[in-house]
């Protein structure tokens, strides 16, 4: 009887939370349609692929990173409230990436995206065997 308020907060919280996070599925949608929309008149209208090539790469890794915002989405709703670190490393990686190949003039900017890089690459190896590891110490008990 006492904290069934507290209950009732919670389901509030959980209802406005994933109607907010619709709103930005959608929003995210539509970026999504128009980064494809950009990247294809691009590639359609454009006479020298290599003249244009940091402006094609940017707008392909940019409809990337839209895939993935949509599938951390999906993994939102699909694993009931959870989304993994994994995601969000891959996400940095691929961000980091686009970086690189925005600001590839600057030599020490470079230098300093591709060890984010290495780094977060790390920190997934180090996920991915710590989660592993700990299944397995899961299954045995």
């Amino acid at each position: 009887m006492k904290h069934e308020w507290h209950q009732k907060v919670a389901n509030y919280f959980e209802y406005v939370l994933n109607v907010v996070i619709i709103v930005i599925g959608v929003v995210i949608f539509g970026f999504l349609l128009r980064s494809i929309y950009h990247l294809l008149h691009l590639l359609l209208t454009v006479n020298d692929m290599r003249a244009d090539f940091n402006e094609i790469t940017e707008s392909t890794l940019a409809v990337f990173l839209f895939f993935e915002f949509m599938s951390l989405i999906r993994e939102y709703f699909i694993k009931d409230a959870h989304i993994s670190m994994e995601s969000f490393l891959y996400i940095g990686v691929t961000a980091l990436i686009r970086a690189i190949l925005v600001y590839h003039d600057q030599t020490m900017r470079t230098l300093l995206l591709a060890l984010s890089i290495f780094l977060l690459v790390i920190a997934l190896t180090f996920y991915r065997f710590f989660r592993e590891k700990t299944k397995r110490l899961q299954k045995s008990k």
